[in-house]
């Protein structure tokens, strides 16, 4: 059983509704390009929130994996009721091995779950072995440029994450509080610098990695309000690393 499995529940109400989630989906779909009949993998993809967007984008084939069995559940139940056509699988995102090749690769908040450096490797391999040449990798994740020391406290967007070990170095815990209202749901997970990431990335055959702050979707000022992502623009809590196979 994964953190994940005693969790699920709450963290789909939740995660849904964090203020976040409108400047990572905008960004995604913009850094991902024109997904019109692509293949596309969808890793740590938990109750299919993010995959089911992919598919409305356009995607072809669309495949789903998480390692959370009950967030898979989750998923499924979703596409039995509205069936979209998304293939989704119970599976570790480092022992998934060769399922594509696809167009494109995503993965929401997968990489820092690597509890070492050897499976944050295996992780970029399984990326690496699924993406086709000349394509496209982007993976959301905590900022590895902003480390908590102790506290990085973006409960305004949804969520903060605070360090757990008495200090900060590479493969420190961490644990991350989502918030909806007086609800709040709870995960841990590890920080590893920028430095272990490109390591990881190049040496499983990517030829070049960026990391990257998420966009302001043109629509903010009128959803959230004038200066509503000024505080995540100074100090971004989470960014997407795009990767080029």
């Amino acid at each position: 059983m994964t953190q994940y499995d005693t969790i699920a529940l709450d963290y789909q109400r939740i995660s849904a509704a964090v203020p976040l989630r409108d400047a990572e989906w905008y960004s995604l779909r913009q850094r991902l390009g024109d997904l019109t009949d692509r293949s596309m993998l969808d890793l740590a993809c938990g109750d299919g929130m993010g995959t089911r967007l992919i598919k409305r984008w356009g995607a072809g084939h669309v495949v789903g994996v998480d390692i959370s069995a009950q967030m898979i559940a989750l998923a499924q139940q979703r596409e039995d009721a509205e069936p979209v056509g998304i293939e989704y699988r119970v599976a570790d995102a480092a022992a998934l091995g060769g399922i594509g090749p696809f167009d494109r690769v995503a993965a929401a908040y997968l990489l820092h779950y690597a509890q070492s450096r050897e499976q944050l490797l295996q992780m970029a391999r399984t990326v690496h072995d699924n993406l086709r040449p000349g394509q496209r990798f982007v993976a959301s994740i905590a900022n590895p440029l902003q480390p908590p020391q102790p506290v990085v406290d973006h409960r305004k967007y949804g969520w903060s994450y605070r360090l757990m070990d008495e200090t900060l170095r590479e493969g420190a815990n961490l644990r991350g509080t989502l918030y909806l209202g007086q609800t709040v749901v709870e995960f841990d997970f590890h920080w590893w610098s920028w430095d272990t990431y490109e390591e990881a990335f190049r040496t499983a055959g990517f030829s070049a990695c960026t990391i990257e702050p998420f966009l302001v979707p043109p629509d903010s000022d009128e959803k959230r309000g004038v200066g509503f992502w000024d505080e995540y623009l100074a100090a971004p809590s989470a960014m997407h690393i795009i990767c080029e196979r």
